[in-house]
C-alpha cells in the first residue's frame, strides 16, 4: 500500500528527526524525544548502535520512519 504523503509534512518529520537527533545527542541516555499528544511526531532512539532516530506520528494511519545513523551524525556538527 502507498502512503500518501506531501512534501511540506516530509519536510517537517525531518526537521523533528534532526531536532530529536541533536537531543539524543547531547542526552546519552534519553530514549524519547516530543510529546506524546494526538497529531504529534514521537522520536525514538533506534537501532543496533542506538545512532537512529525513529519518527512516529501519534496517529492510527501513520507509518514510521527510520533515520539511520541521525544521531552520530549530530555528534559532529
Amino acid at each position: 500500500m502507498a502512503r500518501m504523503t506531501t512534501k511540506s509534512e516530509e519536510l517537517a518529520r525531518l526537521a523533528f528527526a534532526e531536532k530529536a537527533a541533536y537531543w539524543f545527542a547531547d542526552n546519552p541516555h534519553g530514549a524519547t524525544f516530543g510529546d506524546v499528544e494526538p497529531g504529534q511526531f514521537l522520536a525514538l532512539r533506534w537501532g543496533i548502535g542506538n545512532d537512529c532516530v525513529l519518527v512516529v506520528r501519534i496517529d492510527e494511519n501513520d507509518q514510521p520512519v527510520n533515520y539511520q545513523q541521525l544521531i552520530e551524525r549530530a555528534k559532529h556538527e
